[in-house]
């Protein structure tokens, strides 16, 4: 296969290789890859029948010369057979591939909703949004020298050579591909049934076993892993109740949003708001207090009525507003409390929304902020350091905005658009070895290109000031209108690998800002630019109002605002040299500037992006800090009357609260 690579219409169109359901969802994409369009990411088919673990040796893909990037994309498990479960499983990168080479062996696989559970012919569940950096067309990544054996008989042995035995290790690597955790392969349980959940953690807590509840691996700080033990509620993914007249959705943990998302759709229905990303499982979801953005909507905690826990000590217990202070600890209890297996969340009736994409000066930002936030449901700022641009997305419902006001979008087409981007890139790259030329750089999305500039010299700053100028000419060329279903704009790329760290502070009320929030960016980019940090596009601002939950970074009274703001850098190619210097810089200098900017403003990390600070004494004050921040004491208190045991918890988690 090496010698001749599989091309779109032979993956499509033969049956000795794939299967009519999977052959159907390739044809979705519409378009061949091309080179151009390649992934980072290999994905490697496993089986698990009898419940024994078979993996691709590593040694395998070695010799296949793949490079094993933004594993972040398929790091989800996917049930194909009720009795014999398919796999996909993200090996971990090896070794600096050139893009190009990927595609040899890659396949465009269209995504969607999942499948039916019942659908037992189904040989892969579908998947849901656009990811990372890849272009539209290239939105899945190829797994395409393995899927012969999806039409394999479920029941025969695996063709596949070398399998390692049950004693071989699981890793997991989060999306943003700055995290992994590495356990025993019988550590890792993906329950098929709330009965064997229920028996797993009654076993677990009578061993005093380690079981860290994870779910989709989302987290950029890896919040859900456990080197002791995991488990994954993948499998339970039912949506169990849609009450259309009290306008709410139950559903198991398991279930993506995504996922329940197209179940509302055709009630009528659908989430009152959404994170960036929709693939999150619905526990983790509430679990580690997601937000989107609209100052009068509240994170998406708040809209959650109740409550199943499995619990370590207690069993399954239900938890809802009755529960008073136990129900608003657990609504953002970290998988702590007990593993989430059942949520029941409020809905609103499912809406088009006018999305405005616009450039201003700083100054304009700053002047019009107050009257955006009361003007538009939906607000949010992306920053472009040493850039007077600040770029402005807002939301509305359809209905709301008169049609004259709305506008076509851009009337430039994508490649003039893309020029400020591909222009610099064909620059920087005109001596190298594979150099990129317009034919090259055809079909390759906003990211890829971010990605592909940054990579030249990410931590000089004066090359990504270059990059974040022709970024903010980028958005200027892309101002514009669109309406959409709600749940597809309140979505959007939000990158490929990087380190982001996100932080949420009071900034007064809805009525009344304070100015906290404007006061916090004008110091964090005054830091950034006095000290020439290579800082990228954008560092991203949104707005809450509070949350009822007592563990959320929103806590706070009715009415109250508070503001979030993302800082990232970009982890944009293999080199292993390159890779950790940006980590180094990120860490050290880009996080210290905001720690301290954010202290005037008493700001504190969303808990699926807080790092904990490798020195003693930084941990101390973090956790003295969390502890003045949020109810400890209770949490704890919880913790212990439903954990004693404590294999809810990890390292992290002990480093972030001493028990």
């Amino acid at each position: 296969e090496r010698s001749k690579p599989p091309s779109f219409d032979n993956l499509t169109n033969s049956p000795s290789l794939l299967s009519l359901s999977l052959r159907r969802q390739l044809l979705l994409v519409g378009d061949k890859f091309t080179d151009h369009q390649a992934t980072d990411v290999f994905i490697t088919f496993a089986s698990r029948r009898q419940r024994k673990q078979n993996h691709l040796p590593r040694s395998v893909c070695e010799n296949l010369e793949l490079d094993m990037t933004l594993c972040h994309l398929f790091n989800h498990i996917r049930h194909v057979h009720s009795s014999a479960t398919q796999r996909l499983v993200c090996l971990s990168r090896k070794s600096p591939i050139p893009k190009r080479s990927l595609s040899q062996c890659a396949a465009s696989v269209a995504l969607g909703p999942s499948c039916s559970r019942a659908a037992a012919s189904e040989p892969l569940r579908r998947f849901a949004g656009n990811k990372a950096n890849l272009s539209k067309t290239t939105c899945a990544a190829a797994f395409a020298l393995l899927v012969a054996t999806l039409d394999k008989d479920q029941t025969q042995k695996t063709p596949l050579e070398g399998m390692p035995d049950d004693d071989d290790e699981h890793t997991v690597i989060n999306w943003s591909g700055t995290h992994s955790v590495t356990l025993p392969a019988s550590s890792y349980h993906e329950p098929e049934s709330i009965e064997e959940l229920e028996q797993l953690v009654r076993k677990c807590h009578e061993n005093g076993t380690p079981l860290r509840p994870i779910g989709s691996a989302l987290s950029p700080n890896g919040i859900g892993f456990g080197s002791g033990g995991m488990v994954n509620l993948v499998n339970l993914d039912k949506i169990l109740k849609i009450d259309k007249e009290n306008m709410t959705v139950t559903v198991q943990a398991g279930a993506r949003v995504g996922q329940v998302v197209d179940a509302l759709r055709a009630h009528g229905l659908t989430l009152p708001n959404l994170a960036s990303i929709a693939e999150q499982q619905m526990g983790g979801f509430v679990q580690v207090g997601a937000h989107g953005t609209g100052a009068s909507i509240t994170p998406v905690d708040d809209f959650v009525t109740s409550l199943k826990l499995v619990t370590p000590a207690e069993g399954t217990i239900e938890l809802s507003s009755s529960d008073d202070v136990l129900f608003d600890l657990a609504k953002v209890g970290l998988g702590c409390l007990g593993i989430v297996s059942e949520v029941t969340m409020k809905l609103v009736p499912s809406h088009n929304l006018v999305e405005h994409t616009f450039v201003l000066t700083r100054d304009e930002a700053k002047a019009q902020l107050d009257s955006l936030l009361k003007k538009h449901k939906h607000v949010r700022y992306m920053w472009i350091p040493f850039e007077d641009a600040v770029v402005v997305v807002t939301n509305d419902a359809e209905d709301a905005v008169p049609k004259e006001q709305i506008s076509e979008g851009s009337n430039m087409s994508i490649e003039e658009r893309f020029h400020p981007l591909t222009t610099l890139l064909e620059e920087l790259t005109k001596n190298d070895k594979e150099p990129h030329t317009k034919e090259s750089m055809c079909g390759m999305g906003f990211g890829e290109l971010r990605d592909a500039l940054l990579a030249v010299n990410p931590l000089d700053a004066n090359h990504v000031k270059r990059v974040n100028r022709a970024e903010a000419e980028f958005w200027r060329r892309s101002e514009g209108f669109q309406t959409k279903p709600s749940d597809q704009l309140l979505q959007f790329d939000c990158g490929g690998q990087q380190w982001v760290w996100e932080v949420c502070f009071p900034t007064g009320t809805y009525q009344q800002n304070n100015g906290n929030d404007m006061k916090l960016m004008e110091d964090l980019l005054k830091q950034i630019e006095s000290s020439n940090l290579a800082a990228p596009a954008p560092i991203e601002q949104r707005w809450t109002a509070s949350s009822s939950s007592l563990m959320s970074p929103a806590h706070g009274p009715p009415g109250g605002l508070h503001s979030w703001v993302g800082i990232i850098m970009y982890l944009p190619s293999n080199e292993e040299e390159q890779r950790n210097n940006i980590t180094q810089e990120f860490k050290e200098r880009y996080c210290a500037l905001l720690r301290e900017v954010g202290k005037n403003v008493n700001a504190t990390s969303h808990w699926a992006k807080i790092e904990v600070p490798s020195a003693g004494v930084e941990q101390a004050k973090l956790r003295m800090y969390l502890k003045s921040r949020f109810p400890l004491w209770d949490f704890n208190v919880a913790r212990y009357r439903y954990d004693p045991k404590n294999i809810l918890g990890s390292d992290h988690i002990a480093s972030l609260f001493s028990r």
